[in-house]
């Protein structure tokens, strides 16, 4: 593959804030040093999704890398097949020439299949798009939901609290 060829860029999905975060031990202290389960969690989801951002454009990229690679060894298999059929024919003196409607119907098929191809990407790029626009959706109404969980176990826990003191 050559390397003056640009790559497409990956763009990251925009991170919410948290609606309301644990309150943290120093990093000096690890999840095995305390005793609170929240905080042992959160120190592990933390950790869990760093290491997962920090990969995902590195895979991702990788994976473009590997596509980019698959199309050139086709490419060069599919010309490199044609140069021999050619070298072989003119070796043997075989008439290449062939009826214009048969010309015809092989440029129709590789036009069809290149449209074919473009489509194919086309809904795939319009899949992924709105496959996207529902996480966002998603994540932006679970922002949402878990506020009004953290106000309804508030409003909860005063209840109960005020059963306690009586």
């Amino acid at each position: 593959m050559s390397t003056t060829e640009q790559q497409p860029k990956i763009q990251s999905i925009p991170q919410k804030p948290k609606v309301e975060s644990i309150p943290q031990k120093p990093e000096s202290q690890s999840a095995k040093d305390t005793n609170d389960i929240y905080s042992v969690f959160q120190q592990s989801i933390d950790k869990y999704f760093k290491e997962a951002k920090s990969n995902a454009a590195t895979y991702l990229q990788s994976v473009s890398d590997l596509q980019q690679e698959i199309i050139e060894l086709r490419k060069n298999n599919v010309e490199s097949a044609i140069s021999l059929q050619k070298t072989m024919a003119d070796k043997l003196g075989t008439n290449i020439k062939i009826p214009d409607e048969s010309l015809n119907v092989a440029t129709a098929i590789a036009e069809q299949t290149t449209k074919a191809w473009n489509l194919q990407n086309q809904l795939m790029r319009t899949s992924l798009e709105t496959l996207s626009k529902n996480i966002q959706a998603f994540n932006d109404n679970s922002q949402i939901f878990a506020e009004q969980n953290g106000k309804l176990i508030g409003f909860w826990a005063s209840i109960i609290k005020q059963k306690k003191q009586e």
